[in-house]
């Protein structure tokens, strides 16, 4: 099998952005003259929940597993100065490409570990605990298995300080047979656990497919992130916890 096609592509929306794509499909965006302008829809949302986590401007300690073009911990980086940050990816060639195109910011206290997600968590647990972790694990449109596992997901929630946010990309298609298996994999991990989704209504409707924003949090969700969801944008966005998110993705009962 030949290895992926991995290569750059600039914004036709700014004049410093950049596009990752592999294989031809667009893997992540960053912009590293503002890595606060969050590109895609996904990743904004994302952003809104890490603003959350404590205070404004006040660093955290958080964990990415997944790394794409650093994104996130970029986006960390330029907003809560003195945060650190470590991030696993499997894929070396990747790592040095990205890095070697756009190099992290020099001041910026962020660890890159080429290593498999899994097998991470164990090591990482005998470290200091995360105020975030953000799980984004794909390959193309591929997701590894045991991200379904409550195995897994309840080694991330794991790895959470208290107040600690866990947050999942879930690439989904149409009817929402992945973010059903991720949800019910961290609700088994643990039970009482208080869970979001965030996401255009369309693809939280099952209509289409899209990504939805899966949030965890083992002590409960911060004061006003729905609202912060919500009326943040992108637009249209919809919310879901509770019973709505129960109705959404099991139906009536």
């Amino acid at each position: 099998m030949a290895p992926p096609r991995i290569e750059f592509e600039a914004d036709v929306f700014s004049r410093t952005g950049m596009t990752l794509l592999v294989d031809g499909a667009a893997q992540s965006h960053v912009d590293p003259d503002d890595p606060t302008r969050l590109f895609f829809e996904y990743v904004r949302r994302i952003g809104h929940v890490l603003d959350a986590v404590r205070p404004v401007g006040e660093p955290i300690r958080a964990l990415h597993l997944g790394g794409g073009a650093f994104t996130l911990p970029r986006y960390v980086a330029a907003t809560r100065p003195g945060s650190e940050q470590v991030v696993v990816e499997h894929d070396a060639e990747l790592v040095d490409l990205v890095l070697g195109r756009l190099p992290l910011p020099a001041d910026a206290d962020i660890r890159v570990v080429v290593a498999d997600a899994r097998e991470m968590l164990s090591p990482l647990a005998a470290a200091r605990p995360f105020d975030a972790v953000v799980l984004d694990l794909y390959t193309g449109l591929d997701a590894p298995a045991f991200v379904d596992e409550p195995a897994f997901m309840g080694g991330c929630l794991a790895l959470l300080s208290a107040g600690g946010l866990l947050v999942v990309n879930v690439a989904d298609a149409a009817g929402l047979a992945r973010l059903r298996a991720q949800t019910r994999a961290l609700a088994r991990a643990d039970p009482g656990a208080a869970l979001l989704v965030a996401g255009d209504p369309t693809t939280l409707s099952g209509a289409e497919e899209g990504n939805a924003v899966l949030v965890a949090a083992p002590d409960g969700l911060p004061t006003g992130l729905e609202d912060r969801l919500e009326l943040g944008g992108p637009f249209p966005a919809e919310v879901l916890t509770e019973h709505r998110l129960d109705v959404a993705l099991w139906g009536a009962c």
